[in-house]
């Protein structure tokens, strides 16, 4: 069970992206058969946990099973409702319940909401011992499905990964390395999708080794990696090379990295491409291991890159920063201007990939007077020369907006045509 992040739509692109298929069961919840997911590689997730029970009756006898033989000693239990008609009185009576019926020594985290915020199931280590339990339930319809929380976002790592990197610049745009993920994953197709081993993981063993688990924070922060940790069991995409064309301070790259591809970044300005190597050098240190990477000046409209080239994620040009609304003239001509040097850009870059090379493309679209304006160029991808892929609920634009935004990115999720 995955419980979807702001932007449910994007999230469950990435989920049918990176598994092939996934069951949206409430709007911020999906299922997906799969033996092992590692919410550390997934930037649309905020928890992942593992289904126990899917049935249309109560649980209450097997959840007293379930927790009855549970190891001695206290149980801190937290408990996430989803659904309708879900409160966090509801939640506060299933941990009544259990206590009621159990002779145990439990401690029932309070709810203020239906669901356990990030904060508290972090700060309490829900899901790291086998008595520090979540249960994530979700009532779609007669259906009640309840699942075990077995990874949270780690928000702490996310921050470091974005604010505490050495070179910063707003101008330029503050990508999320969240949605750098997303992206990612969006262009590593199905078939080639990086191993759940992303992340803590370690040689020995998938996922987190029990080293990691146990082990304290070095700074508070970050997580204590393994000397000889492994990302990806599929050796033939881990030597993949991911190429951002627009590379900017170097997000996308920070994230391919940790992924274990190889990151190759472009920049038309000299200043953003030593600035992406600083960081990702930084990145390097930080997390103790090591980085390739090429980085180059060049002009993504008409470069000419090196190969093999397996992955293209990045987010373009999104034209001038608005604080207050344009007048129709000027946003005119920023959507003009954007639309003719990306379209540059995909005209040289259609020359120098192949079917087989996965695109996630951000391009700008601008939310004005409720009205979304998208670049023309979204509706000439087939003229171009490329194929538009879509994991999303009837073929809805993939859009990552902020409320108090005038620029949004829209996602293309493309291939080359054959």
């Amino acid at each position: 069970m995955f419980i979807l992040g702001r932007q449910p739509e994007i999230s469950l692109a990435e989920l049918r992206a990176v598994f092939g298929n996934a069951e949206l069961i409430l709007p911020n919840v999906a299922l997906v058969k799969t033996e092992s997911a590692d919410i550390d590689r997934l930037g649309g997730v905020r928890k992942v946990g593992r289904v126990i029970w899917d049935q249309t009756g109560e649980a209450n006898k097997f959840l007293i099973d379930k927790f009855s033989a549970l190891p001695d000693g206290k149980i801190t239990l937290g408990i996430s409702h989803y659904g309708r008609d879900t409160s966090a009185r509801e939640a506060q009576k299933t941990g009544i319940f259990l206590k009621k019926h159990l002779s145990r020594s439990m401690r029932i985290l309070p709810n203020s909401e239906p669901e356990i915020s990030d904060a508290a199931t972090l700060g309490n280590r829900l899901g790291a011992s086998p008595n520090k339990v979540e249960l994530m339930m979700a009532r779609a319809g007669h259906r009640l499905i309840i699942a075990e929380l077995i990874g949270v976002q780690d928000l702490n790592t996310y921050t470091l990964r974005d604010r505490g990197r050495p070179k910063r610049d707003a101008r330029v745009g503050m990508l999320p390395p969240k949605l750098a993920q997303t992206m990612i994953n969006l262009a590593v197709r199905p078939a080639e999708s990086l191993s759940s081993d992303f992340g803590r993981g370690c040689a020995k063993g998938n996922g987190p080794c029990e080293e990691d688990r146990a082990a304290p924070r070095n700074d508070g922060r970050v997580p204590n990696l393994c000397p000889d940790e492994t990302l990806l069991r599929d050796s033939a995409v881990k030597a993949k090379t991911l190429l951002d064309p627009f590379c900017g301070t170097g997000v996308v790259l920070q994230e391919a990295a940790l992924m274990g591809l190889k990151a190759y970044g472009t920049d038309l300005e000299p200043r953003m491409i030593d600035y992406s190597r600083t960081n990702l050098d930084w990145l390097a240190q930080k997390f103790r291991r090591e980085i390739p990477y090429l980085l180059n000046v060049g002009d993504a409209t008409e470069f000419t890159w090196e190969q093999p080239i397996g992955f293209v994620a990045t987010e373009t040009y999104l034209g001038r920063p608005y604080s207050f609304t344009p007048t129709e003239e000027n946003l005119g001509e920023n959507i003009t201007n954007c639309n003719l040097i990306l379209t540059k850009f995909l005209q040289n870059l259609l020359k120098q990939i192949t079917s087989e090379t996965g695109l996630c493309i951000a391009v700008p679209c601008w939310f004005i007077n409720d009205r979304t304006r998208h670049l023309p160029l979204t509706k000439k991808l087939t003229e171009f020369g490329y194929e538009q892929i879509s994991y999303s609920e009837g073929n809805q634009s993939l859009i990552y907006h902020r409320e108090d935004q005038i620029v949004g990115r829209e996602l293309l999720v493309l291939k080359k045509k054959q």
